[in-house]
């Protein structure tokens, strides 16, 4: 670290010792491999990047991605931090500073009605991002991170509906052979609705920690990797606050039929030709999924609590029972469009949460 205090000290032309180091934290968990610097009272962003073998099948490292990704992003007006300074030694970006806010710990502190002004700007900027990233997506392909996207939701798809049935067997109520096969009928009409839409190119770390906010504009930030995915379940992974180790917090929703229905109609202008009903489907189909796969993880924290993962989870986490129970309520009472078939998961979900109470 002092080398690379040093090499940033050479090129502001200052002494080593005039620079400040501050730790970053996410809560009560303090970042490893980002800090930030002071330099003549002015804010920086230090971020070394803790992975520095070369992605496989890309050959680029991730900071060579993130490097190539913000350079592209700002040059194209996107609201990312600009990068003052690099080190291919150290695998560092020395990023302009643009606040510790983020969207997860706003989401935690201020009711989600206060927030909803900030939510416009935000999908403005997110689109902008999308768009920027499909318009050079021949420049970003050497770049992108392969894995089997279309496997991955199936997986997601088959876990949910587990999910679904265990939340059943909870109820101790027995399905009708009726209720069973709306169950199936409803189910399968959301994976193909899922599974048959078009993917985009985009970062791959969507959380509404990556969202900082600085003088009230939202910066989007954290792209060390870029890949294929579907561009409703990083808006759906945006803006919805985990807020991991933060005491008291819990699943925060920033996503409701108004901003989901802007969201359509800037789709269909810019991206696809279909129905805005489509595209709102999609956006509930994935925000359900969402939750279904928190409430899978908080299942097998709880069943299995001594393996190192799932006590990483419930300590970040908290309170296992009032997390369940959040996700729930986010499953039942979320409104974010009009597809018979997600309304009726939800309905059922409702019933067989009713059930149990």
């Amino acid at each position: 670290m002092q080398a690379l205090l040093a090499q940033i000290a050479a090129h502001f032309q200052i002494n080593l010792s005039d620079i400040a180091v501050e730790s970053i934290y996410h809560g009560k968990r303090q970042k490893q491999n980002v800090c930030r610097l002071k330099i003549r009272s002015k804010n920086y962003l230090l971020k070394q990047h803790e992975i520095t073998d070369a992605v496989p099948e890309s050959g680029f490292t991730p900071f060579q991605i993130e490097k190539f990704t913000l350079s592209t992003l700002h040059k194209d007006g996107c609201l990312v931090p600009r990068i003052i300074w690099e080190s291919e030694q150290h695998q560092a970006l020395l990023l302009e500073w643009r606040g510790d806010q983020t969207l997860d710990s706003l989401a935690q502190s201020r009711s989600v009605s206060s927030l909803m002004l900030d939510m416009q700007t935000i999908l403005n900027v997110f689109c902008h991002i999308e768009e920027v990233f499909r318009k050079n997506e021949a420049q970003f392909n050497p770049y992108v991170f392969h894995f089997n996207l279309k496997q991955t939701l199936q997986r997601l798809l088959e876990q949910g509906r587990k999910t679904v049935d265990y939340l059943q067997h909870l109820s101790k109520t027995p399905p009708t052979a009726s209720q069973a096969a709306q169950l199936d009928i409803a189910w399968t009409s959301l994976s193909n609705h899922l599974l048959d839409a078009k993917p985009t190119l985009g970062g791959l770390d969507y959380q509404a920690r990556n969202i900082v906010f600085d003088r009230e504009l939202p910066y989007f930030v954290d792209f060390a990797s870029v890949g294929w995915d579907w561009q409703e379940r990083r808006l759906v992974q945006y803006l919805n606050s985990i807020g991991a180790s933060q005491e008291g917090a819990n699943f925060v929703s920033l996503l409701d039929r108004e901003l989901v229905d802007a969201y359509a109609e800037r789709v269909i202008e810019h991206l696809e030709k279909c129905s805005t009903a489509d595209i709102a489907a999609r956006v509930d189909g994935h925000h359900l999924l969402f939750y279904l796969s928190i409430l899978h993880r908080i299942l097998q924290a709880v069943a299995k609590p001594e393996t190192a993962e799932n006590q990483i989870l419930l300590d970040a986490w908290g309170d296992a029972q009032l997390r369940f129970q959040r996700a729930i309520e986010l499953i039942i009472n979320t409104d974010l469009s009009d597809d018979i078939y997600i309304i009726q998961i939800r309905e059922m979900i409702g019933k067989f949460q009713a059930d149990i109470a």
